[in-house]
C-alpha cells in the first residue's frame, strides 16, 4: 500500500512540474521519403502527412503577439466594402525578428516540402511550402472545430514577451 502512494504521489509531482512547463511551438519539416531519423508522422487531422525527425527543426518559445485573426470586409450593394472583422477561427502570431528570419532560412531550403506548426504535441497546421516566408506573421486559419480557438490563443499568449520594466535609479538621497 505504502509503495502505490508514493508511486502515486511521483506520477502526480511529474504532471504537475510537466502542467508547469511553458508551450512551445515546434516547426517540423515533414520529407516526403523515409530517411535516417526520421519517423512517420501521422496525425488525425494530417494523416500520412510524411517523415519528420524526433527534435523540431526549429522551436518558437517567444512571440511578440497573439491576435484573433481578421476576415476582409464584405462588398456593399453601393460597391463599397465594410471594415475588416475579427475572425475568431483564425489566430495571428507576430514572431521576433529573431525567428522570423530563422523561420524564412528554414522556408527558403524546403520549398516543396510541409510545414508542421505543433503547439507542445498537438499539430496546428501544416501547409506547403510555396514560398519562403517573409515578415513577422504567422496565420493560422480555420483553426479546427475540436481546438477551441480561445483556450489555443490564451495558451500561445503566454510565449508573448514582456515589455521590460524600468528600474528606478538608485541615486542616493541627499543628506539633511
Amino acid at each position: 500500500m505504502k509503495r502505490a502512494l508514493v508511486i502515486a504521489w511521483i506520477l502526480s509531482l511529474r504532471l504537475i512540474v510537466h502542467a508547469a512547463d511553458p508551450p512551445l511551438l515546434k516547426v517540423y519539416i515533414a520529407a516526403k521519403e523515409p530517411g535516417a531519423g526520421l519517423r512517420a508522422a501521422d496525425f488525425s487531422r494530417f494523416p500520412k502527412l510524411g517523415y519528420i525527425s524526433d527534435k523540431p527543426d526549429f522551436t518558437i518559445s517567444q512571440l511578440e503577439g497573439v491576435a484573433f485573426g481578421s476576415r476582409p470586409g464584405r462588398q456593399k450593394p453601393d460597391g463599397s466594402s465594410s471594415s475588416p472583422t475579427e475572425d475568431r477561427r483564425s489566430l495571428e502570431l507576430r514572431l521576433t525578428a529573431k525567428d522570423a528570419d530563422a523561420l524564412k532560412k528554414l522556408t527558403s531550403a524546403h520549398v516543396g516540402s510541409r510545414l508542421l506548426l505543433m503547439l507542445n504535441d498537438q499539430p496546428l497546421v501544416a501547409p506547403e511550402i510555396k514560398t519562403p516566408m517573409i515578415g513577422q506573421s504567422m496565420y493560422i486559419s480555420h483553426v479546427p472545430k475540436e481546438l477551441n480557438t480561445k483556450e489555443l490563443k490564451a495558451k500561445l499568449e503566454t510565449l508573448v514577451q514582456k515589455p521590460k520594466q524600468s528600474q528606478p535609479s538608485a541615486t542616493p538621497l541627499p543628506k539633511a
